[in-house]
């Protein structure tokens, strides 16, 4: 077995080829790309997921600590987790002894059910609205969908959550390394937390930012708390931010898509003074963003967005008016 090597000075690459009852073997091909000299990231691909990616598309952070590996988002499917520890395995006997999950979208915690099948001991962290929802209907929601889109492949069988949960500005110790939690209420979800690694400078803003990917927005999204929490982020100055989609980067990756957040909740909410319903606006709202026409997931969730955007503008307009 080879250690892995704290430095990380080259990205690692890794092939695990798995073979499956009535399912041709899978290469799948990960590389651990450092961001620091122990914080490492697993860029997953903008695909949809099927029964090729097994429900895997998000970042999965990995963080090297004196007591363990502690990972952020495992992905998106049971045997996306699984395929993380096993990698993490062949590459140091460090074991993985917390994961943290950025919010409740499957894509970022269905990976649990892997890394608890070799890891059981692993404390899993989460806000507590996201623990409620996942204990609630919207896990199994998430698990019936990904086994569907994947035809089976994903192997997910059981809902596993957080078992602990943090808040704002909770800090969790694991061995000589600290995380400290960055809630701000409604952004993407009402559930999202950014992890900070205090001391390395680096935060990973999960869904909160995309980058190169627009991705759904559901009823407990918020553009203008979307844009406040990017906002909140920038005055910390953080080097690195590692968002849950897309490579990591800089200050400019924040403002890129903040820009795009208001572009169409201002875009939405001039039109709508004008009387125009939802389905009407799009045509107009596209103009404004030629800057996001070649981001993946653009033509998929531009409507969407416009309508959320709408329907959020519309709440507000009826709590002035009543």
């Amino acid at each position: 077995m080879r250690k892995l090597r704290t430095t990380f000075l080259a990205s690692v690459h890794i092939t695990l080829v798995l073979t499956f009852a009535s399912f041709e073997a899978v290469a799948t091909d990960y590389r651990l790309t450092p961001i620091t000299k122990n914080i490492q990231v697993i860029y997953g691909p903008f695909d949809l997921p099927d029964n090729k990616n097994r429900g895997f598309r998000n970042n999965v952070v990995v963080v090297t600590t004196s007591e363990g590996l502690v990972i952020f988002d495992p992905g998106g499917s049971a045997y996306t987790g699984e395929m993380v520890a096993r990698a993490l395995k062949g590459l140091t006997p460090k074991p993985i002894v917390a994961v943290f999950n950025s919010h409740a979208h499957g894509d970022h915690w269905l990976g649990n059910e892997g890394i608890r099948k070799h890891h059981p001991d692993a404390l899993i962290y989460g806000h507590p609205k996201m623990k409620a929802r996942i204990e609630g209907p919207d896990g199994y929601r998430w698990l019936d969908l990904i086994n569907r889109v994947t035809k089976g492949t994903a192997e997910g069988k059981v809902i596993v959550g957080p078992n602990r949960t943090v808040d704002d500005g909770d800090v969790v110790t694991v061995g000589d390394t600290r995380f400290r939690i960055h809630h701000t209420g409604l952004a993407h979800t009402d559930n999202d937390i950014m992890i900070e690694i205090v001391g390395q400078n680096v935060l990973y803003i999960g869904d909160v930012v995309r980058n190169g990917l627009l991705g759904i927005m559901e009823e407990d999204a918020s553009f203008k708390g979307n844009i406040a929490a990017i906002d909140a982020m920038l005055e910390k100055k953080f080097s690195s931010y590692i968002p849950g989609h897309g490579q990591a980067g800089g200050e400019e990756m924040l403002t890129k898509y903040r820009s795009y957040l208001q572009i169409v909740r201002t875009k939405v909410k001039k039109l709508y003074e004008k009387g125009l319903r939802d389905y009407e606006m799009k045509a107009e709202v596209v103009k404004s963003l030629s800057a996001y026409k070649g981001w993946a997931g653009f033509e998929l969730r531009v409507g969407p967005h416009i309508t959320r955007a709408f329907l959020e503008v519309e709440a507000e307009d009826f709590e002035t008016s009543g």
